[in-house]
């Protein structure tokens, strides 16, 4: 038997099976990305980072995580009083910038920021080039989905603000 690493990467299989009975998904409003790479079965990195496209830290403005990373020179925020501001200045730190919607503009992809009735944010997902929409679940899979509303309800909030960024960037320019 050959010992994993924490450095190496695994290939794992996803299992997505619980996706549409915890968000009303039909099954053909989404897909599990059974083919992504991560680096561990519990997964290190979350939505938010996922978001900003990365994969290295748990993105979170409090340590709700136990050692969340946030952009420099952000505040941190007391848990359950996390601030949407703060959140665009985190994603505006990548490149991003407020934008009016979350249709569709070639060249572009774009975040939307899910917030809970009191304007908390909760969740953010990242538009493909294919015009489909990717979350990373917790903990948990990846999912491609064909439209923002279909993950929106309780544990997620509504997707209520958003910003964009050109996928045309310059090649060696930080991400």
């Amino acid at each position: 038997m050959v010992g994993v690493g924490a450095e190496q990467q695994l290939h794992l299989v996803r299992n997505c099976s619980w996706v549409p009975g915890v968000f009303k998904i039909r099954l053909e409003d989404f897909k599990c990305c059974s083919d992504r790479t991560t680096d561990l079965p519990n997964g290190g990195y979350n939505c938010i980072a996922w978001a900003a496209g990365k994969k290295d830290n748990w993105w979170w403005p409090s340590d709700i995580a136990g050692a969340a990373h946030w952009p420099k020179g952000l505040p941190k925020e007391p848990t359950d009083q996390e601030t949407v501001v703060n959140f665009i200045k985190a994603f505006e730190t990548e490149g991003y910038s407020v934008c009016e919607n979350a249709d569709f503009e070639d060249g572009f992809e774009k975040i939307a920021i899910y917030v809970n009735p009191a304007g908390r944010p909760l969740h953010a997902a990242r538009s493909l080039p294919s015009g489909v929409w990717t979350s990373k679940l917790g903990k948990g899979e990846d999912i491609e989905h064909k439209t923002l509303e279909v993950i929106e309800g309780i544990n997620y909030g509504k997707a209520t603000f958003f910003l964009k960024r050109s996928i045309h960037r310059v090649p060696n320019q930080p991400t």
